[in-house]
């Protein structure tokens, strides 16, 4: 089985960066959600282990929306 790369899963990025920036009660530009985004999930597919029980694409949506949220937290919420 091939390695996945962050191409196969750039999707997970875009859509998480496209959810978070409508939730908020605060205009948020999109580009830099996913800036941040994009290299958690690289760091979520190289540091994912398969014996943990938790499938590949759930731990990079949880590590990319965790990034996302901290990056909101530290430079938007006061």
């Amino acid at each position: 089985m091939p390695t996945p790369t962050i191409d196969d899963h750039f999707e997970i990025v875009s859509s998480t960066a496209y959810w978070t920036a409508k939730q908020l009660p605060f205009r948020v530009p999109r580009a830099p959600l996913v800036r941040v985004g994009a290299p958690a999930l690289a760091h979520a597919i190289d540091s994912h282990d398969p014996d943990t029980g938790v499938g590949l694409e759930t731990w990079c949506r949880q590590e990319v929306r965790r990034a996302i949220r901290d990056f909101i937290t530290d430079r938007y919420e006061a």
